[in-house]
C-alpha cells in the first residue's frame, strides 16, 4: 500500500496507511471483543464524515505573521501547531470522542434487556419519542446517560421532554452536555443534568440552557 503520489508538498508522511499500520487497526478492534464489523464502520462513517486536511488550508505568510506578532503563538509554537493539524489530529479526536461515547451507549439488544420489552416494544417506545435512540453505522445506540436504576421505569425522569429539547443535537454533544455541570444546576454545588434529574430537579432548567444556546 505504499503510493508516492500520496505524499504531497514534500509532507514526510503518506495518506494511505501502510499494511503494517492497516492490520495494528485491525488487532486493536478485534481485542475490544465486540462487533468487529459495527465498529470498523462506525469508525470509517465518523472519517467520510470529516473535511479532508487541505494544503491549501494552510495560513498565509501575513497570517502567520500577525499570530506571531500579537504574542498569541511563538514561531516554534505555531509550527508544531500545524504540523499537528496537518497529520490529522483533529481527526484523531473525532474518532477517539466517538469511541468514548459508543462505550458510553447500549445497543437495541441490551436495552430490551435492560427495560424487559420486545424488539417491538421497543420500536413503540423509540416512536412514541419515550427513548432517546441515535444510529451509528446502521445500527441503534442508546446513550446510557437516559437509563436510571433508581427511577421508574429505569429512565431519566423527564426523559420524553429531555428529548423534545435536544433532539436536533448531535447526540455526542447532547452526551457531553448531560455528563457536565451546569451552572443554573444547583443544589450543593453544580450538578450535572443527570444529577439535577436524579435528584427531582425540573425540566425547565434544562429548557433554560437551550434557550441560552440558541443566542450565543
Amino acid at each position: 500500500m505504499t503510493d508516492s503520489s500520496a505524499t504531497p508538498h514534500g509532507r514526510p508522511w503518506q495518506a494511505r496507511p501502510s499494511d503494517d499500520a492497516v492490520a495494528h487497526l485491525v488487532d486493536a478492534i478485534t481485542r475490544l471483543n465486540a462487533d468487529g464489523d459495527f465498529m470498523a464502520r462506525a469508525i470509517t462513517d465518523s472519517l467520510l464524515a470529516e473535511r479532508p486536511v487541505s494544503d491549501e488550508s494552510r495560513l498565509s505568510t501575513e497570517e502567520v505573521d500577525f499570530l506571531i506578532r500579537s504574542g498569541s503563538f511563538t514561531e516554534e509554537k505555531l509550527q508544531e501547531t500545524a504540523a499537528r493539524l496537518a497529520r490529522g489530529e483533529l481527526q484523531s479526536n473525532v474518532v477517539r470522542t466517538l469511541l468514548s461515547s459508543l462505550y458510553d451507549s447500549l445497543s437495541a439488544d441490551d436495552v430490551e434487556g435492560f427495560l424487559d420489552l420486545s424488539a417491538t416494544e421497543l420500536d413503540e417506545l423509540i416512536a412514541a419519542g419515550g427513548i432517546y435512540a441515535v444510529e451509528v453505522a446502521g445500527r441503534r445506540r442508546f446513550p446510557s446517560w437516559q437509563f436510571s436504576l433508581s427511577s421508574q421505569g429505569k429512565l431519566l425522569p423527564h426523559l420524553a421532554e429531555i428529548i423534545g429539547l435536544v433532539e436536533d443535537d448531535h447526540w455526542i454533544s447532547v452526551s457531553g452536555m448531560m455528563h457536565t455541570p451546569q451552572a443554573n444546576m444547583v443544589t450543593r454545588g453544580r450538578q450535572t443534568p443527570v444529577e439535577w434529574f436524579r435528584s427531582g430537579g425540573g425540566i425547565e432548567a434544562l429548557r433554560q440552557i437551550k434557550e441560552g444556546q440558541k443566542w450565543r
